[in-house]
């Protein structure tokens, strides 16, 4: 009959033996250290994702994970060492997943775009990136969720100024500030799931790709189209019907027109 067992309990390696050397020992209790440390991490994050850190209680931290209380404080002597601790793999974690996104995408501003689907994922499926964004906004934290993303975001947004994406009026710190409403917005929905009593809150995660339709006609230059969700950067469905002008032409470019003069309807060139 197998007796199921806690993280670095009695049962939890058979591996060590009478002829084991001490170094091999040591490994053991090593790796079984780090396991524990792991499964502390994880509980601890859904903990401080559902209760904030006023709320966080170490004894369900501990039940959660199969520890005891003892080896909890051994990893974590302090409530605010384990915060740090879940924050910093939730960042790690971001990190990660917004690093791949740049590299899969096609164009800056479609790689900042994606990265806000991206971060929609991971705050409603990744406890530990919950908590690391709920903690970010509770507490002054080393390992700070926003710095996570905000960087790329804003490298991705100058690039896409440089090269063309934005439109002159596209002020990239503006857009950015864009950016972080959107974000905002998942994070405050993420929280709302966990405190609402139907576990269920409005937000912008199902309507990511129509926002940034919105976002992209201002913000984009027209003769680069609009990047959009999926790697698409041509202009999005109806686009030469918008660009035409009222007797269904498309017109040509526009150039600075002067006033008519007093005796002339018609501008002057």
């Amino acid at each position: 009959m197998h007796v199921p067992t806690r993280p670095g309990g009695r049962n939890a390696d058979h591996r060590e033996g009478p002829h084991m050397t001490n170094h091999e020992r040591a490994g053991i209790k090593q790796e079984r250290a780090g396991r524990t440390r792991a499964l502390l991490v994880q509980a601890a994050g859904e903990e401080f994702a559902h209760r904030g850190y006023a709320g966080t209680s170490l004894t369900r931290i501990s039940r959660a994970a199969m520890a005891t209380i003892g080896a909890l404080t051994f990893h974590f002597p302090a409530k605010h060492e384990l915060a740090e601790a879940v924050c910093e793999r939730g960042c790690e974690l971001t990190r990660l997943a917004v690093a791949q996104t740049v590299d899969e995408a096609h164009s800056p501003a479609e790689a900042v775009a994606e990265i806000t689907q991206v971060l929609a994922g991971l705050l409603e499926k990744q406890p530990v990136v919950q908590a690391a964004a709920r903690l970010s906004r509770e507490l002054p934290m080393r390992h700070d969720w926003h710095d996570a993303w905000v960087p790329a975001v804003r490298t991705l947004l100058a690039e896409a100024r440089r090269t063309g994406e934005l439109t002159e009026e596209g002020d990239p710190e503006m857009v950015g500030v864009l950016v972080a409403c959107v974000v905002s917005n998942l994070e405050l929905s993420a929280l709302r799931a966990h405190t609402s009593p139907t576990g269920v809150a409005w937000s912008v995660r199902g309507r990511l790709a129509e926002a940034w339709e919105v976002l992209w006609t201002g913000i984009t230059s027209r003769r680069q189209g609009r990047p959009a969700l999926g790697g698409d950067t041509s202009p999005g469905p109806g686009a030469e019907a918008r660009a035409a002008g009222p007797d269904g032409h498309t017109p040509a470019t526009e150039q600075p027109r002067t006033p008519p003069g007093p005796d002339d309807s018609t501008p002057t060139s």
